[in-house]
């Protein structure tokens, strides 16, 4: 119950609901002032206006954000008269859909912006079509009003924006420290009883939620570290965010860096309680990190609700209890696993508490944030030039095909629409629009979302209107499928469109009353316009994933490459740059994205487009594991430092990057022809050495009664050390054999 109640205040302060609460009264206002002026269809236009800018504002700085909504609004403009001109002539309406589509699909080379704007004209001339065609005086009376509509948008983002300025940072800031919760808690069933016997679908629940944390991270990373380089902010307010945001990621990092033998950690200990002691105190820590990102969405301040540093004493506690069970010093070793999670626990736990503080405002005005840090050099440019659009107009671009493959499938629903005489063909040209996807895989998911969540909505609203005329009650409950349509329109597709239908059924009712002939024809229409979709993206030059995996794998190696390069400058005494340490977490946290992402679209591919999808999986394992070990060793070198550094580490370093290169190499071409890597490294066996070495000089210690030694702490910063890169080596071979394996079966 509790859970539940906390993912309601997660949602009732998140982003989406609150652009949902905006749209809606932005939408609902001029309808319901002209309705009750006695001319409703007027304030329809208006409202369509609304919705349509709605739909293209993005979140962004200042400038992007007025920018974006002027841009929309003329396009809408623009679109708005071409199609009321042209709509009483069925042969020019042909031509100006096919124009409209490709030129509206072609804005996605500008990014989620542009994308939206594309589907905010293709609204406006979807909705047009479904009204009956004017004289030319009165299509630019409609068009200005849609216009009118869209100034009325723009005016009230950018009024609430200047009152809240920073609340859609805030929103989104608060969802990136949820869903990092959520990974931990993913994580956290690792530890969980009977998990070592179903840890590839825990690994595959923690993979899927890496790549929701990445994005949320992108996307704040855009917005907030944006408006900060163009100083756009810095008050308190914008500093906290900055510094907690700055601190989630590293909290991501260390997350990463209790990746351990999860399969041994059970064979040692799963008899024992041990680990569901770990599993609960896990839990713990996701439900802080909830507390924060509650309370940064609300502005509010947070106040610890558990003891951590006493919930990590009990499973001390726990772990003494063990370690005095075992008689020997060898069989203590085992232990060494649990005391490195517990410690990498502990350093979370002043992470913890320092998210808790930066929410209190009066206590960041003396934070510095790292100098080290150039914000800028963590955001992307977008270019909005001409240079940009001419560079995709070959079919050699996906979102050319794209472009070319909307505007076929959505003439072809219109001649069908003609031809058939349906009444309400913008219905079977918007469900293709909005399915329609550059890749396969979006477009067949997107198909299933909108026919399941159209026959419910439709099922609902005829449900609701057998039971009631009432007019009060269906304008309710049409304004709660209004506010559930856009709350959910970029979260959750599905319920997102079971709202849609019934408010769409629910105004049709109110403009021509057919009582439940409107849900049947919703449902009728839906299937010809998925159907059309669907044939389009399988017929109409498909964009298979297997044609994109092998740069995605390309890149993450590269990324690891890089990122553990910057890492082992700790251990290996080169010049350690912090901006360019975390640029290359940050690259490669996004190349993981990036490569998991590519991978779940081409599992809902055909069977036979999916190309060695076991092999692809195994690498997105191997590399998510390889970066987790990466993040320990930074985790220790940065909180810790390296205080007992060896001439192994260079060596290994040397050996690890030759690895790394050879794999690189592979994926971008299958025929390279690579020197005879070594199965296994000398420093390896020179590191065992010097480590047996120290257990032997540890026993004697203890046999003497000392006990924290510097002989104690060189034993364990050696191992750690060891273990690590060991486990990546052994990882870094396991991930050419597949890839040697994939190559031969091509």
């Amino acid at each position: 119950m509790r859970h539940w109640v906390q993912e309601v205040r997660n949602f009732i302060y998140s982003y989406h609901f609150s652009t949902g609460l905006r749209t809606t009264i932005s939408v609902v206002v001029p309808s319901v002032v002209f309705s009750l002026m006695g001319d409703l269809p007027m304030g329809i236009e208006l409202s369509l206006g609304a919705l349509a800018t709605a739909l293209s504002d993005v979140p962004g700085t200042a400038l992007h954000k007025r920018n974006g909504i002027l841009t929309a609004i003329a396009f809408i403009f623009f679109t708005a008269v071409g199609t009321s001109m042209v709509a009483p002539y069925p042969l020019l309406m042909t031509g100006w859909i096919l124009a409209c589509c490709f030129a509206n699909g072609m804005l996605l080379v500008y990014g989620n912006r542009g994308g939206n704007i594309g589907i905010a004209c293709l609204l406006v001339m979807v909705s047009i079509l479904g009204e009956t065609p004017v004289g030319p005086a009165q299509a630019i009376i409609h068009s200005l009003l849609i216009l009118a509509g869209s100034v009325w948008y723009g005016f009230l983002a950018l009024l609430l924006w200047q009152i809240r300025p920073y609340l859609s940072v805030q929103q989104m800031l608060s969802e990136c420290i949820v869903e990092t919760a959520r990974y931990l808690e993913e994580r956290a069933g690792f530890y969980d009883k009977g998990a070592d016997k179903n840890l590839d679908e825990i690994y595959k629940s923690v993979l899927a939620q890496q790549v929701v944390v990445s994005e949320k991270q992108e996307a704040v990373r855009e917005l907030l570290l944006k408006r900060r380089s163009s100083q756009q902010g810095s008050t308190s307010i914008n500093k906290s965010m900055v510094l907690i945001f700055l601190d989630i990621v590293d909290l991501q990092e260390q997350i990463m860096a209790s990746q351990t033998d999860y399969q041994g950690l059970h064979k040692d200990f799963g008899e024992m309680d041990i680990l569901e002691k770990f599993h609960a105190l896990i839990l713990q820590f996701v439900s802080e990190l909830q507390v924060i990102g509650t309370a940064v969405a609300a502005g509010q301040r947070s106040l610890p609700k558990a003891n951590l540093r006493r919930e990590i004493e009990k499973v001390q506690h726990a772990i003494a209890e063990i370690r005095r069970t075992l008689p020997t010093f060898q069989e203590r070793t085992r232990l060494i696993a649990l005391t490195n999670i517990l410690h990498n626990l502990q350093d979370m736990t002043q992470r913890i508490y320092n998210l808790h503080r930066l929410t209190r405002l009066e206590r960041v005005k003396d934070e510095v944030i790292d100098p080290r840090i150039q914000l800028s050099s963590f955001t992307t440019r977008n270019r909005y030039d001409l240079e940009t659009l001419t560079n995709n107009l070959t079919f050699r671009s996906h979102i050319f095909r794209h472009a070319l493959r909307v505007s076929i499938a959505a003439v072809t629903g219109y001649l069908l629409g003609q031809v058939f005489h349906l009444d309400r063909v913008y219905w079977v040209l918007l469900t293709i629009v909005v399915i329609l996807k550059p890749g396969f895989g979006i477009s067949k998911t997107r198909s299933f979302q909108r026919i399941i969540g159209t026959i419910t909505g439709a099922l609902f609203a005829a449900g609701v209107l057998f039971l009631t005329n009432n007019p009060t009650l269906i304008f309710i409950l049409m304004l709660i499928c209004i506010l559930g349509a856009y709350s959910f329109m970029t979260q959750q597709y599905t319920i997102s469109v079971f709202f849609t239908t019934p408010f769409v059924i629910f105004l049709l009712h109110f403009l021509h009353p057919a009582h439940l002939q409107n849900a049947e024809l919703r449902v009728l229409d839906t299937f010809i316009g998925v159907t059309i979709a669907f044939l389009a993206s399988l017929l109409l030059w498909p964009s298979w994933e297997h044609n994109y995996v092998p740069s995605y794998m390309t890149k993450m190696a590269q990324d690891n490459a890089r990122y553990f390069d910057q890492v082992m400058r700790l251990y290996t005494g080169k010049e350690f740059v912090m901006n360019d340490y975390k640029l290359a977490r940050k690259d490669t946290n996004v190349s993981a994205a990036n490569l998991m992402s590519a991978f779940q679209r081409m599992l809902s591919e055909p069977k036979s487009k999916q190309l060695h999808g076991s092999e692809v999986y195994h690498f997105v394992v191997l590399s998510h594991s390889i970066m987790s070990h990466i993040a320990a060793l930074a985790n220790y070198g940065l909180l810790h430092g390296v205080h007992f550094p060896k001439p192994e580490y260079k060596l290994i370093n040397q050996y690890m990057c030759q690895h790394f290169d050879c794999i690189s190499k592979l994926l971008e071409d299958p025929t390279y022809k690579s020197a005879q890597l070594p199965a296994s490294i000398e420093a390896f066996e020179t590191l065992e050495v010097e480590l047996e070495s120290l257990y032997q000089r540890r026993q004697e210690e203890i046999n003497q009664g000392k006990g924290e030694t510097p002989v104690r702490e060189e034993m364990l910063e050696t191992k750690m050390v060891r273990d690590q890169l060991h486990a990546m080596f052994s990882l870094l071979k396991d991930m050419k054999k597949t890839i040697d394996k994939t190559i031969a079966d091509k």
